[in-house]
Formats: C-alpha cells, sequence, structure tokens
C-alpha cells in the first residue's frame, strides 16, 4: 500500500485531510508554540488542538506565523479544536466555538468536534445542532464531527442530524484496536482519527512490535504508526521534544505486509 506524507484523506464534504498529524494535550505556553511551529516546518500540516487543551492561542500563532514566515499556505494546514464536556448544548456550544475561533485569531477552523459524549443521546443532539448551525451559516469551520463517540452514540446523531459527523477520533493503538468502532466508521463514511496511537510512548514491552522494527528498520512507534495509516486511521501522535517529530514522520518508506497487519491486529 503506496501511502505518501502527501495523500489525504476525503471527507464526505469533499475535504481533503492530512494523512498524519500532531497531537497537542499537555503542550502549553511558548515552548507549545515552538514544537507546532517546528512541526509544520518539519513538514506538518494537521494539529489538533482543544478548547481544554489551554493552547488554542498557541496553535493560532504559530500558524500564523509560518504563514507569515512562507512555510506554507494557511489552506494546506488543518487545524482542529473541540468542545468541552462543560459547553455541551446549544448556547453553550455555539459560545465555546466563537472563544476558540478568538483565542486562534484564525479566519477560520478547520475542523470542530465534540470532545466528549455528555450523558444522554439528547444532549449530544443538541450540542451537534450549534455545530451544524455553525458549519451551515458563516463558514468559520470546514467540517464538524465527534470524539470518543460509541457506536450507540454515532447512530442517535445519523438519526436525527441534517449533517452527518465526518470525523471521529478516538484511542486506538496496537493491543487496543478498536476494530468494530473502526469498521462502524467506514461503514457510515465517518474518517477515524487515533490519539495515543502509540499508547502515550508504552509499546516497548510488546516484543512482536520490537521484531517487527527491527526487521523494518524503524522504532516501534513508527511500526505503530504504519500500522494506524494502513489500516485507514489518522495517527496524532503528541510529543514534547523537537528530536521525535521527525520520528514520527518518518513512516513513509516503508510498508507493512499482510501478515504483519495481521499479528499486531491480533495483539487486541
Amino acid at each position: 500500500m503506496a501511502i505518501t506524507a502527501n495523500d489525504r484523506f476525503i471527507l464526505q464534504n469533499g475535504h481533503p485531510i492530512p494523512n498524519i498529524g500532531l497531537g497537542t494535550a499537555g503542550l502549553k505556553g511558548d515552548e507549545a508554540e515552538r514544537i507546532f511551529y517546528s512541526a509544520i516546518k518539519k513538514g506538518y500540516r494537521l494539529i489538533d488542538s482543544a478548547a481544554s487543551y489551554g493552547n488554542e492561542e498557541q496553535v493560532g500563532s504559530a500558524v500564523q506565523r509560518a504563514v507569515r514566515d512562507g512555510i506554507v499556505d494557511r489552506e494546506d494546514l488543518f487545524i482542529v479544536t473541540k468542545v468541552w464536556r462543560t459547553e455541551m448544548g446549544y448556547d453553550k456550544a455555539r459560545d465555546s466555538i466563537k472563544n476558540s475561533l478568538d483565542k486562534m485569531g484564525l479566519e477560520y477552523i478547520d475542523l470542530v468536534l465534540i470532545h466528549w459524549p455528555g450523558e444522554t443521546d439528547d444532549i449530544n443532539l443538541d450540542t451537534w445542532k450549534a455545530l451544524e448551525k455553525k458549519y451551515d451559516e458563516d463558514g468559520k469551520f470546514r467540517a464538524i464531527g465527534v470524539s470518543n463517540f460509541e457506536q450507540s452514540q454515532l447512530r442517535h446523531l445519523l438519526e436525527h442530524a441534517e449533517v452527518a459527523p465526518m470525523v471521529n477520533q478516538y484511542q486506538s493503538y496496537p493491543g487496543d484496536n478498536r476494530d468494530d468502532l473502526l469498521l462502524f466508521c467506514q461503514q457510515q463514511g465517518i474518517v477515524s482519527m487515533a490519539y495515543s496511537p502509540i499508547n502515550r510512548g508504552q509499546l516497548d514491552s510488546i516484543v512482536l512490535l520490537d521484531d517487527l522494527a527491527e526487521k523494518h528498520h524503524k522504532t516501534p512507534a513508527q511500526v505503530a504508526l504504519r500500522w494506524a495509516l494502513q489500516r485507514g486511521i489518522i495517527p496524532i501522535p503528541k510529543t514534547s521534544r523537537i528530536t521525535r517529530l521527525d520520528e514520527n514522520m518518518n513512516i513513509f518508506d516503508f510498508e507493512l505486509t499482510e501478515e504483519e497487519m495481521d499479528q499486531l491486529k491480533a495483539l487486541g
């Protein structure tokens, strides 16, 4: 399966989305902005943020600086943010989206997600209606989706939504495959995005990953990221180390065989 860093997934509305990104949870302040800017310089085109991360201003500043310095055109970047649990419901969600736009200082945000499902399907749908309304009315963001939604919660949205979720972001890594959820999303045309795709760096104890890493002259983390890509999932590994930015992006010069993919799948 030939996959390059320039390849894109296509969302239901026709917008392209990069096939790998940078997770930013826990990264704040000037150091975070330096990492985000460095990531863009190194070829990252998707940056995943959230209102609850407290770094939307730094993401926006890094984007503006990179565009101003001629490193990248804004339309080639894909910026994500999320509505937090305390902002569920129609009115609160609309306010949250406006706050995110103000903090980032960008003309538009590429993707807005509901960060976590609420306690009921009704509150999820009420929040979703706010995303639908903003998506339709002013072009301030290009796509909408959800995060951490299970099949039953997605089904309810799909039954009642005017605009179907375009992305579902959830945790997945070798040993936590989420095969059923991935298949459901694929059947519904929902792109899957994986946070913690290297299990927060806790993959070294998996012998199979070590063996495959040695065979392909890669690290276990690179094998895990490649595995996600070949499954049709966008991995968004987080790192606070600029040296790791290169490592996480260097997954396009090898390919896992079907047998190796099945072996990794069996871990879960």
